[in-house]
């Protein structure tokens, strides 16, 4: 199988404030993967790799009077997931 993923974290909620801590930003992934089934089971293994990464500022970020602050943030480049089901 083959798969696009899109995940990330907003700079901003939705409801509330968003004046709390929080490394904003987003990564699109490529999902190849691997799915069997038999019976009532079924397995598949996936393993998404980045394509691209997005740190967008972030609250504080946007506090800084000079407009330099852009803070650090950590994308993983693949992702190994495993996962098994049974169907009742």
């Amino acid at each position: 199988m083959l798969g696009g993923r899109v995940e990330g974290i907003p700079a901003h909620d939705a409801i509330g404030g968003s004046k709390g801590f929080r490394r904003p930003g987003y990564i699109v992934s490529v999902e190849p993967g691997v799915a069997y089934m038999k019976g009532k089971f079924s397995a598949a293994l996936t393993a998404p790799v980045a394509v691209y990464r997005n740190r967008i500022k972030s609250y504080a970020d946007r506090q800084d009077p000079t407009g330099q602050a852009h803070g650090d943030a950590a994308f993983a480049d693949y992702l190994i997931s495993v996962n098994v089901s049974r169907w009742f």
